[in-house]
Order: C-alpha cells, then sequence, then structure tokens
C-alpha cells in the first residue's frame, strides 16, 4: 500500500469516528436515566464502545457535530416526529448518491427515535436502513439479529440507544472492511447535516442556548475534516463533489468568525435548515 492510499485510509478512520459518536453523544445525553438494561447483553455494548475507544485512541480526533446534542439536557423534552425525515420520504430517493445521502439521515433519526425509547419508531427507522443499505449494495452491513434484538427490548431504553450505536457502528465498518469511501462520505454527510440540524433545532436561538455555543462551533472543525477527506476522493466518485458542494456553504460560515456571535447563529440556522430540506426532498 503506498503513502497516499496509507493517508487515505487513515482519514477514512478518522471521519468514520467523527460519524460514530454521532450516535455514542446522543444516546448519553438524556439526564436523569442512569438505569441499566436487564436484557441488551452488555458484553455487546462494551463491544462496540471499546471499538470506538481503540479509534480514539489512536487518532486526536475534533469533536463531532452531534456533541452539542449531547449537552442538552433532554429531559424535559419530548419526542417530536416532526423533527425527523418522514418514513414515507423513502420513496423520492432514486439514486446512489440521495440514497447514501438519506441512509445517514435515517440513521441519525433512529438514534434519536431511541433517545426517547420510541421502540416502534427504532424499528421502523432500522427497517428503512436496512432497506436504503439493499439498494446501495451494502446490505450485509445491518443483520436481523439487529431487528431482533429491538424486539427483545421493548421497554428497554438504554438497550434501544445501545442497539442504535450498533446499527451504524456495524454500517460505517462494513464501508471500511469492503473499502468503499465514497458511500462512507455519503453517508457521513448525510448524518452531518442531520445532527447539525437536529441541534439547531433544540438550541432554537441565541439567547436560550448560549451554553451550547461553542458546541456548535466546534463542529467546523469536523466539517473541515470531513470536506478534506472527500476532496481526497473526488476523482474515484462524481457524486462526492456533488456533495462537497453542498457542505461547502456550511463550512464559509463557519470560517467567517473565531466564534459563533448572534448573526452567524441564525445564518448557520438557516443555511442548515435549508440544506437538509433540500437533501431530504431530492
Amino acid at each position: 500500500m503506498n503513502q497516499t492510499q496509507n493517508i487515505q485510509r487513515k482519514s477514512l478512520s478518522v471521519s468514520m469516528h467523527l460519524v460514530f459518536v454521532i450516535l455514542l453523544l446522543i444516546s448519553s445525553c438524556k439526564s436523569g436515566d442512569q438505569r441499566k438494561a436487564e436484557s441488551y447483553n452488555d458484553k455487546d455494548a462494551n463491544e462496540i464502545v471499546n471499538r470506538i475507544e481503540t479509534i480514539k485512541q489512536v487518532y486526536h480526533l475534533c469533536p463531532s457535530p452531534a456533541e452539542m446534542i449531547g449537552v442538552i439536557d433532554v429531559s424535559n423534552l419530548h419526542f417530536d416526529s416532526e423533527l425527523l425525515n418522514p418514513l414515507s420520504s423513502i420513496n423520492k430517493y432514486s439514486d446512489t448518491r440521495s440514497k447514501s445521502l438519506a441512509l445517514g439521515i435515517y440513521a441519525t433519526d433512529m438514534a434519536y427515535a431511541a433517545l426517547f425509547a420510541r421502540h416502534e419508531e427504532t424499528i421502523d427507522y432500522l427497517d428503512l436502513m436496512r432497506h436504503l443499505a439493499e439498494e446501495i449494495e451494502i446490505s450485509d452491513a445491518i443483520s436481523e439479529d439487529l431487528f431482533q434484538k429491538v424486539k427483545d427490548n421493548v421497554e428497554e431504553a438504554d438497550s434501544l440507544r445501545s442497539i442504535s450505536n450498533e446499527a451504524f457502528v456495524s454500517l460505517l465498518f462494513y464501508c471500511e472492511r469492503t473499502d468503499s469511501p465514497n458511500t462512507f462520505i455519503m453517508i457521513s454527510a448525510g448524518a452531518f447535516v442531520e445532527s447539525l440540524y437536529l441541534a439547531v433545532k433544540l438550541a432554537d436561538d441565541f439567547k436560550s442556548s448560549a451554553h451550547i455555543l461553542s458546541h456548535i462551533s466546534d463542529q467546523k472543525y469536523a466539517l473541515d475534516n470531513l470536506i478534506l477527506f472527500g476532496e481526497s476522493l473526488r476523482s474515484m466518485d462524481p457524486n462526492i463533489e456533488a456533495v462537497l458542494m453542498d457542505l461547502r456553504p456550511l463550512q464559509e460560515i463557519y470560517r467567517e468568525s473565531e466564534t459563533l456571535n448572534p448573526g452567524d447563529f441564525e445564518k448557520l440556522k438557516n443555511e442548515t435548515i435549508r440544506l437538509r430540506t433540500r437533501l431530504i426532498n431530492s
């Protein structure tokens, strides 16, 4: 393997972690829920965490786009299905790029549903993930065992969150094992946009969410890394350039100032909502 390939593979692992931690941080942010899940195998959950921690020890990484969700106290929030990409939208996605982006979006929505222990919605979104994975020929990434685990853990909120972690980690590790960095980039971009969308929607406005603005601001580093990795792969898939064009307006807003002021926050929020709306309707 030559030096360029080594760099790209390291970049893939770095970018992979940026998205792994989306579900890891989402799943850990609900305050006040300290009980251990009894039905879900602790060994399975620990294995997923250990795989993530191994990568974290090797690479010095920037915060992921979902870290700002992790600092929001959701204990007093209610599940809002209006925030999620509707299940029926799956019929809109007809090409590889739109399906791969949608897979990342739906994976983040599944994590949101699992966060609130919404058993039925978690299964529905996992089912959509499997369908889209089949459509882009990575069906082996999501096994039937995952569905059985969800069915066996109807009342266990912690278990559902652990299973959502497992589903996404399995999906992205499959992309790495099969040397599919182009698919990985598109799934990662979809997950990035959806997690940033959920963050700005939960933050609502600058005044009421000043305590999480630094976390939202930190996502410029994660975005820079994702775009940098994508740029190294443009020649292998024209879809990557299209995805990069989608992400660059967000990057430009982040680069306008070191920290987000009220004006920057509104621009970022509006651009995120605009991009996300376009992606889910493409």
